[in-house]
């Protein structure tokens, strides 16, 4: 509750429930009441004049302007419902990226450790003989493989992290109350 996107759904209903009150306060007449003075021009003589005036609905009783403004105020409803929905899924998904990308976090470091050791061990072992160039080659671009994946993994924490706190950050209506 409180984020942007449900913020703005909410925004849609209260002017939903605003558009509703006034077509239910249009179903009722207005009367009209007017009073003045008029001067008779034959006479000379001054007079008062009273008027009352009440439109009668006949052909149009403000049912369908209460309907329709009915269905406005549902479809706004549901779109609040939907934008609730949609918030929750999203960050549901958002908190399991950021979970995966944490585990994989956590795993970058020993297995950098164990490339960085293979490195270390194929270098006198070449020098000796024991390993042939390619697996050197293969040792000496473990610990880079490594690393860039520690990388990548640290940017996919940091953007689910940026994505979730977007997310859940409150309106600037709620946050001042």
């Amino acid at each position: 509750d409180g984020t942007l996107a449900l913020a703005a759904a909410g925004a849609d209903v209260t002017t939903a429930d605003a558009q509703l009150r006034l077509a239910r306060s249009q179903r009722i007449p207005d009367l009209t009441v007017s009073a003045g003075t008029r001067r008779m021009q034959a006479s000379g003589d001054m007079a008062m004049v009273f008027g009352v005036s009440v439109p009668l609905p006949v052909f149009n009783n403000g049912r369908a302007a209460v309907g329709q403004a009915t269905a406005l105020r549902n479809q706004s409803e549901a779109r609040r419902r939907l934008a609730r929905f949609d918030a929750e899924r999203a960050i549901t998904a958002t908190r399991a990226d950021r979970d995966r990308a944490a585990a994989s976090v956590r795993a970058s470091g020993p297995v950098l450790t164990a490339a960085q050791e293979a490195g270390r061990i194929a270098r006198p072992g070449y020098g000796e003989g024991k390993f042939g160039q390619p697996v050197l080659l293969g040792a000496e671009q473990g610990p880079v493989g490594a690393r860039t994946a520690a990388i990548d993994a640290r940017a996919q924490y940091h953007d689910a992290e940026a994505r979730l706190a977007r997310l859940t950050t409150r309106a600037a209506a709620e946050t001042a109350n």
